[in-house]
Parts: C-alpha cells; sequence; structure tokens
C-alpha cells in the first residue's frame, strides 16, 4: 500500500494492515468497510509538560506530543446511522461497537440539546465511550450548521489507553472532527476544530476541562514543546527540545478522569477565588481581571493571599456573590470548596510554565544550568498540585520522588503530576539515554509495589495538522491512499 507519510505512525500501519485483511478474517476491516473511499486522520496522545489545570485560569501551558496516539476512520453510509467501532492496539484485543442514529441528534426545529444528546450518550455505560465520537459529530452539526443526510461507519483505532492523562479523550474528538472536516471540504482551520472538540468535551462527554488538550493534539509539533495561552486558547509559538533530551510518561496506573468531582471541584475553587478578587479590586476603583493569570505572583501575594478565604460553603459563596462566572460546573449548596489553594496554584504555575520556557531556551542556546532549572520547576508545579489542590495521590508522589532520588547528576531532571490529577500520568524529563536507563527501572521497582507494570509512554509524533489526514480508495490494485 503507497502512501507518502515521512512519519511511521504504528496506528497507521495497524490500520492497514487490518484493511487489506480478508473477508474471512473476522479481525480485519472487510466487513465493516466496503470498497468505496475511507478517510483518515490520526492525532497523537499528549504529554502535559507544564501548565495542567492552571489552563482554566487562562495560564501559559506547555505541551508535547507522543509518540502512539488514534487513528480515527470515517465512510459514509447509506442510512442515517453512526456505526462506531474501537479497537485496541497491542496485544488481542476484542473489538466494541455500537449505533447511534443520526434522528437523536434532531428535532423538527433543529439541532436537539447537548443534555439530551449527553443523557442518552451515558444511559448504557457500556456505550458511554462513543460519546467522544458522537457527541463530536454532534458539536459539528449542532456549532457549525452542517447538515448530515446519511450517517457513517467510524472506527476508532486506539494506540494510548483511556482515562491514564495523556489527552486520549481529546485526540479522539479532533480526529473525529478532522475527519469530517475533510470529507465534507469544510476548511476549518485547527483551532476551530481544537475549540469544537473542546465543546463536545465539556457538554456531551461533561467534563469540565479547558482547551489545553485539544490545541495541543490539533496543532503539535514532533521534536518540540507547544506553547498554547489559554485565554481562551491561541498557539503561541513552539519551544524546540534540547538536543539529547526528551520527555517521557509514566502510568500511575491510578485512574484519571477530569469528569471527577476532584477535579471539577478545584475548578470551582479557581473560579471562586476569581470571583472573591474581582470584588476586592472593585472596591478599590480597579478594573476586574478576565483570568486569575493575570495577577502576579507579587500581587497575589501582597494583595490577596491573606484576604482570600481556604475555603467556603458553596450556599454561603451564592449568597454572597450569586455566581462564578464559570459555564461548566455548577457549585453544589451544600459543599465546601477550597478555594485559596486552587486560586494561588493558577497564579504561580502561569508564572512557573514562563520560566520554564525561558530555561529550556537557555539550554538550547547552550548553558546546561538551563536544564536543571527547568526540571526544579516540574517539581515545583507537582508540589503545588499535591499541597496547593490537594490533586496527587501517594502512587505518583512514589514516582515523582523516585525520578528526583536519581536526580540530575544522573541526567534525570524533573518530573511532575499531569493534566487533571487524582491519577494519571507522570511526565519525567531528562537525558534520552538517563530515561532510556532510569525509567524501566524505576517502573519494575514500582510495579512490585502496585502489583502490575505501568504504562511507559515515549516518543514524539507530528499533531493532526503536521500529520494531516489520509483517503483510502479502492481499485484494481487492491488499497491505494494518498495524503489530503
Amino acid at each position: 500500500m503507497s502512501h507518502d507519510t515521512p512519519f511511521p505512525a504504528p496506528e497507521l500501519a495497524e490500520f492497514e494492515r487490518l484493511l487489506v485483511r480478508p473477508n474471512s478474517d473476522p479481525a480485519g476491516l472487510a466487513g465493516f468497510f466496503n470498497a468505496g473511499q475511507v478517510w483518515v486522520a490520526r492525532v497523537p496522545a499528549r504529554l502535559d509538560v507544564m501548565g495542567g489545570i492552571a489552563d482554566y485560569s487562562g495560564a501559559n501551558v506547555c505541551e508535547s506530543v507522543l509518540g502512539s496516539g488514534n487513528l480515527i476512520a470515517l465512510q459514509p453510509r447509506n442510512d442515517r446511522t453512526l456505526r462506531i467501532r474501537t479497537v485496541q492496539i497491542g496485544s488481542r484485543n476484542l473489538p466494541v461497537e455500537t449505533r447511534i442514529p443520526l434522528d437523536y441528534f434532531t428535532t423538527g426545529d433543529g439541532p436537539v440539546d447537548y443534555r439530551e444528546v449527553r443523557s442518552f450518550c451515558q444511559s448504557n455505560p457500556l456505550a458511554s465511550w462513543a460519546g467522544y465520537i458522537g457527541g463530536s459529530i454532534f458539536t459539528l452539526l449542532r456549532e457549525e450548521g452542517v447538515s448530515l443526510p446519511y450517517g457513517f461507519s467510524m472506527l476508532l483505532l486506539s494506540g494510548v489507553p483511556m482515562n491514564v492523562g495523556i489527552g486520549s479523550s481529546a485526540s479522539t474528538e479532533v480526529g473525529t472532527i478532522c475527519c469530517l472536516n475533510a470529507y465534507l471540504g469544510l476548511g476549518l482551520d485547527a483551532s476551530r476544530i481544537a475549540r469544537l472538540a473542546q465543546i463536545a468535551e465539556n457538554h456531551v462527554v461533561g467534563a469540565p476541562c479547558g482547551s489545553m488538550d485539544q490545541i495541543a493534539v490539533a496543532s503539535g509539533r514532533i521534536g518540540c514543546l507547544t506553547h498554547i495561552l489559554c485565554r481562551p486558547g491561541s498557539v503561541e509559538g513552539t519551544v524546540e527540545i534540547p538536543a539529547g533530551t526528551g520527555f517521557v510518561g509514566i502510568n500511575s496506573m491510578v485512574r484519571h478522569s477530569v469528569g471527577g468531582h476532584q477535579y471539577g471541584n478545584v475548578r470551582i475553587g479557581a473560579f471562586m477565588g476569581k470571583r472573591m478578587i474581582n470584588t476586592l479590586r472593585q472596591r478599590s476603583g480597579m478594573e476586574p481581571v478576565d483570568y486569575l493569570s493575570a495577577i502576579t505572583p507579587e500581587e497575589w501575594e501582597s494583595e490577596y493571599a491573606l484576604r482570600i478565604p481556604e475555603s467556603v460553603r458553596g450556599g454561603e459563596f451564592v449568597e454572597a456573590f450569586k455566581k462564578h462566572d464559570d459555564p461548566v460546573t455548577t457549585i453544589q449548596s451544600g459543599a465546601t470548596y477550597r478555594v485559596r489553594g486552587p486560586a494561588k496554584h493558577g497564579i504561580m504555575e502561569n508564572d512557573r510554565v514562563l520560566r520554564f520556557m525561558d530555561a529550556m531556551r537557555a539550554a538550547n542556546a547552550g548553558d546546561e544550568s538551563g536544564l536543571t532549572a527547568a526540571g526544579g520547576l516540574m517539581y515545583g508545579a507537582h508540589a503545588s498540585y499535591r499541597d496547593e489542590c490537594r490533586l496527587s495521590v501517594p502512587e505518583v508522589d512514589h514516582l515523582v520522588e523516585a525520578v528526583r532520588a536519581i536526580g540530575p547528576e544522573n541526567g534525570l531532571y524533573g518530573a511532575k503530576i499531569t493534566g487533571g490529577g487524582s491519577g494519571g500520568t507522570v511526565a519525567v524529563f531528562g537525558k534520552l539515554d538517563a530515561l532510556e536507563k532510569h525509567i524501566p527501572v524505576i517502573a519494575k521497582e514500582y510495579s512490585q509495589m502496585i502489583g502490575t507494570m505501568p504504562d511507559i509512554f515515549t516518543g514524539t509524533s507530528p499533531g493532526a495538522f503536521e500529520f494531516r489526514g489520509r483517503c483510502y480508495s479502492f481499485g484494481a490494485n487492491g488499497w491505494t491512499s494518498e495524503t489530503l
């Protein structure tokens, strides 16, 4: 099969292997796709190097793209049904499949409400995973006014596990919209696709995430960190990963979800903090800030640190301030929310990210001390997750401390929790040879503690737009492909 991809994506190779399997092979795709054209997008997983949950506070963040990811393939059908199948790459795995009638998305007056789509996508726990694909399609219809007279057969070929904090949901959403963008010729750019994917995650999947993950996997560049300013979300540039160094992820094997209440409560606390700060600013005749990260660390310490409460009851906050100005979370009147720590984290993390990028640029210019400085800022970010947000867990702390114990003198510079926290993946920065030598040892020692071997995520690969899409066609010579 001929194509001109410069990157040997393992997901693409597996897709092509399955595509040409004979009709008699139930593991192949001959019974799923017919001999027409198939549109394909490949989207990497991401590693949250710096920034994490400060994205919803308007912070700068720094993200890398991993060597593995998800592939989405699409083929139009002659009925009004979405037939969705997912297969995990690796050892023998059974495919999982469900169907969504397109009529579920509309009424006589147009698209239904997001809440209705969310409700039926989550009504059957065995099929709730399909909400990432179905929800992305619905969001495209609702937000872009696209009309679909027929459905699609859609394949998710996953090279990364779900709920481990490396953006697997974002890569699925972005890949789905990329496929439809190519097939329908919509001309959407990476920024708009990322925004639509975030809307799907917020309003259909129900996870109150910022835009960081979707932008990172759509616009990421191989061998680089993507600098994103989350106000609400724009790519500010890239920072090259210094020669001879890299990032890997170690899965703590503690399942993580940004839909979990710990993440949501920290987000609510941060927005409560912003509301309180703006009230104080108004009383002083100052303009309100749109984002917490617009406050400098010096302003926080001198003006607000002692005036923002450690915590507040939801009902008391609503009585005093009416609302917290976050459209994707809801305050529970009987719950207690920590405020000072989550607000401080967004402000300080933004500053850490800016200093981290300066350290990486210094390292690229030949200043070796920049590597140690960058790693130290990663440790600082982890401490803030743990102490200010209380989103770490003992297993993650153990992995971070195992990296710290080896230290920069042996080529490991820093480590931190990633994404929404509460488990998930630990990002590690170091010399390539040190990562190759020490990370398997750390993983093996950790496996003896938890009883299973953790995943290790390595490498770098193109983002969705850098990789571009593929269109596969069946002809006299079998399946061939072209780059879109």
